[in-house]
């Protein structure tokens, strides 16, 4: 049996997502390498990063998901067996990603909005180690509040045909009814966690960090239009210092980047956190809500894809910096692969017509011509030149002055 209910469903999940999943595993990865870099940590910078790794265990454990609209997934055995006895775990966590990543945007934009609102401020305390406690908090506190999801549910599980067919069915872990009409073996405590757990997690990981998010992002977009008319008042007055206006605007772009991510998220997760909350009070059972939620959830990975979209059309900083990378990655790329090529073939002409120590030294010298091309070596010969050229200065200045000294 297959996992879609109606061709809606399978159109989404089936096809879209896993599309968008590797685009935005990849495009996240790409984020990382460029956000990491020993020039780019940022407070800003370690916050989107932290908001890239929460994207990337969201969108690896929507996988599965998607993979089971499939026919040669859906009816493989062993998928069907890992898929449906962890099917509830994988939800949990994808709740949890997603938990953690909204209250990670709400500190991107509040502390963005900090620092362009009080830029004295957040130079002073430009790296902190606060950073770090603040995302394990974070991180920790939804874990917590949506670790219900892990045992919310519990799957039984049995072979058909056979053997040939695996299946699984679950019930709420607080039912009435039981399996073979037996009464519900779970705990009262049990039960009263999973009855409030999703009420809780409503207001605490959906509405509240919704609404904060909406309002500071508005509130961010308010600011960054005002920094523009001022620097359009200041360039045409002149007033202001060229050190100062230069960092200014860089934190003015650093801040555009991140106004465009939040409303991003904000525009792909709002409908989400709608139909979550509804799902709440009024489980979702009609076939139409089913491919409403199906098109969300799509909404959702796509959001979560699109940073890596955001961040080169809005950051030429980040262009610049990947480019570079991606030109020194193949640069290492072409001189091992010289190395190695002329390694074997040196080898091999050594084998049949020289000696060892012919090979040895062929090898050498085709390393330290690849080292002089490189541009260290490069900056290296320009010192060692300019180095040169002041000794010979002193030795001229020496002469003259003991040519002062005869006279």
């Amino acid at each position: 049996m297959l996992l879609a209910v109606n061709g809606i469903e399978r159109l989404f999940i089936g096809t879209v997502v896993p599309i968008l999943v590797l685009f935005g595993i990849s495009g996240n990865i790409l984020n990382l390498t460029v956000l990491l870099t020993p020039t780019m940590r940022t407070r800003s910078n370690i916050l989107l990063s932290c908001l890239a790794v929460a994207d990337i265990v969201f969108l690896v454990f929507m996988l599965p998901h998607a993979l089971a609209h499939y026919r040669i997934f859906a009816f493989n055995h062993w998928f069907r067996r890992l898929y449906l006895v962890n099917k509830i775990h994988l939800l949990a966590i994808l709740n949890w990603a997603s938990a953690a990543a909204m209250w990670l945007i709400l500190v991107i934009c509040l502390e963005r909005l900090m620092g362009i609102m009080y830029p004295l401020s957040a130079r002073r305390h430009k790296k902190s180690s606060k950073i770090a406690v603040i995302v394990t908090i974070i991180v920790v506190t939804t874990g917590v509040l949506t670790s219900y999801n892990h045992f919310s549910y519990f799957c039984a599980t049995r072979y058909f045909c056979n053997g040939s067919q695996f299946h699984a069915m679950c019930l709420p872990t607080d039912s009435e009814r039981w399996f073979r009409n037996q009464t519900n073996p779970n705990s009262e405590l049990m039960k009263t966690v999973v009855r409030w757990g999703p009420h809780v997690n409503a207001v605490c990981v959906i509405l509240i960090p919704i609404a904060l998010v909406f309002i500071s992002n508005a509130m961010l977009i308010y600011t960054i239009r005002q920094r523009q008319k001022q620097f359009i008042t200041q360039s045409s007055i002149k007033s202001e210092s060229h050190l100062s206006g230069s960092q200014s605007r860089t934190e003015h772009k650093v801040t555009t980047t991140v106004c465009a991510i939040v409303t991003c998220f904000t525009i792909t997760q709002g409908p989400s956190a709608v139909i979550r909350v509804m799902a709440v009070y009024y489980p979702i059972q009609h076939e139409f809500m089913i491919a409403v939620q199906s098109v969300i959830t799509t909404m959702v990975v796509l959001g979560k894809a699109l940073n890596f979209v955001l961040f080169c059309l809005s950051s030429a900083n980040f262009r610049a910096r990947l480019l570079q990378q991606a030109r020194r990655g193949l640069l290492k790329k072409e001189t091992s692969c010289r190395i190695h090529f002329v390694s074997l073939s040196s080898t091999n002409d050594c084998r049949k017509h020289g000696p060892k120590t012919a090979c040895i030294s062929t090898i050498t010298s085709f390393q330290k011509s690849v080292d002089r091309s490189s541009p260290s070596y490069k900056q290296q010969e320009i010192r060692k030149g300019q180095l040169d050229t002041n000794d010979t200065m002193r030795t001229t200045e020496d002469v003259n002055n003991d040519g002062y000294d005869d006279a």
